[in-house]
């Protein structure tokens, strides 16, 4: 990692993403506390978290075609302060505003995001020409991300956010806008062109079914990461301790980061699909005994267990994107994925706070936090055929 930060220009540009990113770990869960606050109900917060997540999962993959064809300070510069300006404008509304005013500002802020995560990780090819070191930045990207996720909560939802969920979107704005303009300032950043022979179909990444199979697991994944933003806050919530919610998803933060350590050391590995469908077998039945916790200690080390699988599985995934996309479309393939989990997290929201109110936290992580079980079959089905890499040579990273 310290070789691949020696880089000339990696250290600002990097820190600028980073930045960037820091709203990702807080803001869906400060759209279910705010709503909660406004509305006093855990359904209502879920369902705006959802439409948030929506927005951004529809949105974001064209963003990135337009990246991929226009370079990208375009797409971030305009989009960040148009987001920006919705999260501080769903933070301003009072008590007695309608469900529908929520929801549109969470849709504005979601569909406006720009895609840094998928720009960042597209301009890795471009920085370093050497394969091992590009799969160590894809390995510093899972573990820097779950350090963001660890300080989202705490920083934002833990600190600012128990004094007032309100102040915390207002200091999400400021990260987005700070970071984005920032990263979109960066000379690397400018400098980037499109790939001269990228194909220009209405298809884009998704022509490769590789692609498509990575997306489809990320959306069953994110069943589970939606249902732990309601239920864990609900679990809580019910055992007296609603203030803790902050720092346990810090936790499941932590696990994340030290098995994305492990994997940075451990390296890419003969057979990728095969190693995805083992970490998606644990993703999912880490996550679906989540709910079965009775005390906040016993809480956070089942989040911890359930974290180690995440960022693990998504060094996985981004090694092998960069073997499966086609030429010219590696920012709208890395959206494309990260379009699969919102989509399953906006499903898991909306669907783990319905399962919430009707049965209990416990039932709504049993229900949607097995879905990662569903995606290693998937994995395993299409492991001899669509996984394998479309680029001579194999799997460049």
């Amino acid at each position: 990692m310290r070789e691949v930060l020696r880089t000339p220009g990696a250290p600002t540009l990097f820190a600028a993403a980073c930045v960037a990113r820091l709203p990702m770990g807080a803001l869906g869960l400060l759209f279910v506390l705010h709503t909660q606050q406004l509305t006093g109900s855990y359904a209502k917060g879920g369902l705006v978290a959802g439409v948030n997540a929506i927005a951004l999962s529809l949105s974001n993959p064209l963003l990135a075609r337009v990246v991929d064809r226009r370079g990208q300070s375009l797409v971030v510069r305009a989009g960040a302060p148009i987001a920006a300006a919705a999260i501080v404008a769903g933070a301003l509304l009072p008590a007695s505003a309608p469900l529908g005013a929520i929801l549109a500002c969470a849709a504005v802020a979601g569909a406006a995001q720009p895609p840094i995560g998928a720009c960042m990780r597209a301009l890795w090819p471009a920085l370093l020409d050497d394969p091992v070191l590009r799969h160590t930045a894809y390995a510093m990207e899972g573990v820097v991300l779950e350090v963001v996720y660890i300080c989202g909560p705490l920083l934002i939802v833990a600190g600012i956010g128990s004094w007032s969920p309100a102040a915390a979107m207002v200091a999400c704005a400021v990260f987005m806008v700070g970071g984005g303009l920032a990263f979109a300032a960066h000379p690397v950043s400018r400098g980037w062109r499109p790939h001269a022979d990228r194909a220009r179909d209405l298809t884009g990444a998704l022509r490769a079914g590789g692609v498509r199979v990575l997306v489809a697991v990320f959306l069953l994944c994110g069943l589970a990461v939606g249902a732990v933003e309601v239920a864990v806050p609900a679990a809580l919530d019910a055992m007296g301790h609603r203030g803790l919610t902050g720092l346990l998803l810090g936790v499941w933060g932590v696990g994340s980061m030290l098995a994305g350590f492990t994997v940075a050391r451990i390296g890419v590995g003969p057979d990728p699909p095969r190693r995805l469908a083992l970490l998606l077998a644990a993703w999912g039945a880490t996550h679906a005994v989540i709910g079965a916790a009775g005390s906040p200690l016993v809480l956070g080390l089942l989040l911890l267990l359930a974290g180690a699988a995440i960022a693990p599985t998504f060094v996985c995934v981004n090694a092998m994107l960069d073997g499966l996309a086609p030429t010219g479309t590696l920012t709208e393939a890395f959206t494309w994925t990260s379009t699969g989990m919102q989509a399953g997290a906006a499903a898991g929201s909306a669907l783990g706070g319905a399962l919430v109110e009707a049965a209990s936290p416990g039932v709504a992580m049993a229900v949607l936090g097995g879905g990662g079980i569903l995606a290693a079959l998937v994995v395993r089905a299409a492991s001899s055929g669509t996984l394998r890499p479309v680029v001579a040579g194999g799997y460049s990273s």
